[in-house]
């Protein structure tokens, strides 16, 4: 059990991130909590765009506004790489982070979206099988204002994988903290039955994408990014997905066009 008004650090205690005031001095005085940052790795061997969450939280009143902030972006980030996983993932993830006071806390956004990672500079995990199970928890009178506390968090995010062939680990981070990584397995089938509605979900970006390449074929990234107004950059990792994916074929001119896989993904979605 973790005392109600601990000196800073608070000690490594409980069975899951402690829920003690990490977020104030050593006299107890409200300290701005610090901006979280998500990371959006896109091209291999590229670094990640980096996205601040601006800093309007002052004290605890202001708790439920960065939770729903930071939740909604990353995911809004993830489904834009073309990631499957539910809000609800993101929701309890980014909760569970009350009990590291949001103390240095990064959203890595990985593998089209669908491998996020979160870590922060809380006092960690200790006994990390317990964080599983339902009803262990160290939330505190405090965390309880913003959050369940009764220990169904990580336990509802690693149920909710099942349904994506997923996992989730939990390592302890450098120095000090938490690190929690949750992996999603894209559904891509090769072959897709036109009269059927294929399992693999297409952000409204990729959608489109996928059309253009059958209505401009073959098309190249440089058209695709003035047909959608986006970059270039995001234009040919687009299609790069897609033809992972077995949606759309490049040509030797480096141009793509859709494939019968990609056909029969319009065909049944339209």
């Amino acid at each position: 059990m973790i005392a109600e008004e601990p000196t800073y650090p608070p000690p490594d205690t409980g069975t899951t991130s402690a829920g003690s005031p990490l977020n104030r001095d050593a006299a107890g005085h409200q300290l701005p909590f610090e901006s979280p940052l998500i990371a959006v790795y896109g091209e291999p061997h590229i670094a990640p765009s980096i996205v601040r969450i601006d800093n309007h939280w002052s004290d605890d009143d202001h708790i439920p506004s960065l939770i729903d902030t930071l939740a909604t972006r990353a995911y809004d980030l993830a489904r834009e790489q073309g990631g499957v996983l539910p809000m609800q993932v993101f929701r309890e993830l980014v909760e569970n982070l009350i009990h590291a006071d949001f103390a240095g806390v990064v959203v890595t956004i990985l593998d089209h979206g669908n491998t996020i990672r979160i870590s922060d500079r809380g006092p960690g995990i200790p006994d990390k099988e317990a964080a599983l199970r339902r009803g262990f928890t160290s939330a505190d009178a405090r965390s309880r204002r913003f959050i369940r506390g009764v220990g169904s968090g990580l336990s509802v995010v690693n149920e909710t994988l099942t349904a994506f062939d997923g996992v989730m680990e939990i390592e302890d981070n450098l120095g000090r903290g938490t690190v929690i990584t949750v992996r999603a397995r894209p559904q891509i089938s090769a072959a897709l039955a036109p009269t059927t509605l294929p399992a693999y979900n297409l952000s409204e970006r990729r959608f489109k994408t996928l059309l253009l390449t059958v209505e401009l074929a073959p098309v190249g990234p440089t058209r695709i990014a003035q047909e959608l107004g986006v970059s270039t950059s995001t234009a040919y990792r687009d299609l790069v997905f897609l033809e992972e994916a077995g949606l759309v074929a490049s040509e030797a001119t480096g141009h793509r066009s859709a494939t019968e896989a990609g056909l029969a993904y319009l065909g049944a979605a339209l």
